[in-house]
């Protein structure tokens, strides 16, 4: 019931989200429908099922399986590279964002990069090649032995939903290649699931020492954590100690004050519309919308502003509008500089572990809109 409500609020909601991200979001959905049909198949078919016996080549088949694709997910980089070129407004921004970042990193200059064969490597960026490691090994381990005897069961629907989930998401992310913001592609299923097998592959390793004594069990599970958690420790010490994005909350607030209370709002400039739309209407309360710009321009046309601020009044409330710049809202009306923040935020890097933060400014104009010759 709550999966159902989930899809019809996706469907109805955010429907041209999920257009964009069809490339990974059609296989996951494909899947889903595949369980619930090998579900109700394996249901009804359950007395046969179990005099199946799979051929004795099976099990060592499905661990091999498992290593040869992660491995070929580690290796993408040397024999393929992900592009796209673009051919909507959405990609042409996202290519000129990458543009800007090959810049800021000594890239060589290609908007059209993706990156996606990078994926597993953003991984071990995160939980570290050891872990990565044990984990496909628990993962191998794991699926021969249910292919062997269907033991231990309880693995099976945990290592079916992190295996696909995983194999899909690392080869389509499907998201703009910045990181540690693309990490979140990565932080629902991927990660935890990789530090869940991760600990697995390292109760397998205990249970293997035993044999050798509890001297050697001891020290090599303790070298084995070790080894789990001081990669992504490492990783880390360049931007964990280092506060982001200080004095946004009360830069939003005093915002939000600035708004008249009975104003609805429009944005007339494409970053701070992006930004902050949601911002004003879930944060300061007002009802707010971009206004649709011509194609390739950042800012929109006069005309259409002062078009919707005529149906805004109509309505009985104050047209204002917001921009980035004095520039861009002074053709309206009294200008004032309602945000005007410098702060730190993480760093967006492609082809390495992010190690450091960046200086954020963002600036917020208003203008409430006059009448024609008021």
């Amino acid at each position: 019931g709550t999966a159902g409500l989930g899809l019809v609020g996706a469907y109805e909601l955010a429907r041209p989200y999920l257009m964009y991200l069809s490339g990974s979001v059609r296989p996951l959905l494909f899947i889903c429908a595949g369980v619930l049909v090998l579900t109700l198949v394996g249901t009804l078919a359950a007395p046969w099922l179990a005099r199946v016996r799979l051929p004795a080549w099976a099990p060592a088949a499905g661990a091999g399986l498992v290593v040869v694709l992660m491995a070929g997910l580690y290796a993408r980089p040397w024999f393929q590279t992900v592009i796209r070129v673009a051919d909507n407004p959405g990609d042409v921004r996202t290519a000129e964002m990458i543009r800007q970042i090959q810049r800021a990193n000594g890239l060589p200059i290609d908007g059209d990069r993706l990156y996606f064969e990078n994926s597993l490597h953003w991984v071990v960026w995160y939980v570290g090649l050891p872990a990565v490691v044990l984990a496909t090994i628990a993962a191998a381990v794991l699926l021969r032995r249910l292919l062997r005897d269907g033991t231990p069961f309880a693995w099976l629907l945990p290592l079916a939903v992190v295996g696909w989930t995983t194999v899909t998401t690392l080869v389509r992310p499907e998201i703009t290649p910045d990181h540690p913001w693309a990490a979140r592609r990565l932080v629902p299923i991927v990660i935890p699931g990789m530090v869940l097998l991760a600990v697995q592959g390292v109760a397998m390793l205990r249970d293997r020492l035993q044999r050798r004594g509890p001297r050697t069990r001891k020290w090599g599970t303790a070298a084995a954590v070790l080894l789990v958690l001081v990669p992504p420790a490492v990783t880390s010490i360049g931007t964990a100690f280092t506060p982001i994005e200080r004095g946004e909350t009360a830069a939003v607030r005093a915002m939000c004050d600035r708004l008249p209370r009975d104003a609805s709002v429009l944005f007339v400039e494409r970053v701070t519309g992006d930004r902050f739309t949601q911002v004003v209407r879930g944060i300061c309360g007002r009802p707010a919308a971009e206004v649709r710009r011509l194609a390739g321009s950042d800012t929109a046309p006069e005309d259409q502003v002062r078009r919707l601020a005529e149906r805004v009044r109509a309505a009985g409330r104050v047209p204002v509008v917001l921009g980035a710049e004095e520039g861009q809202v002074a053709p309206y009306g009294r200008a004032t500089q309602v945000m005007a923040l410098v702060t730190r935020q993480d760093e967006r890097s492609l082809v390495e572990a992010p190690n450091g933060t960046w200086t954020l400014r963002m600036n917020v104009w208003m203008a409430p809109v006059e009448q024609h010759g008021g």
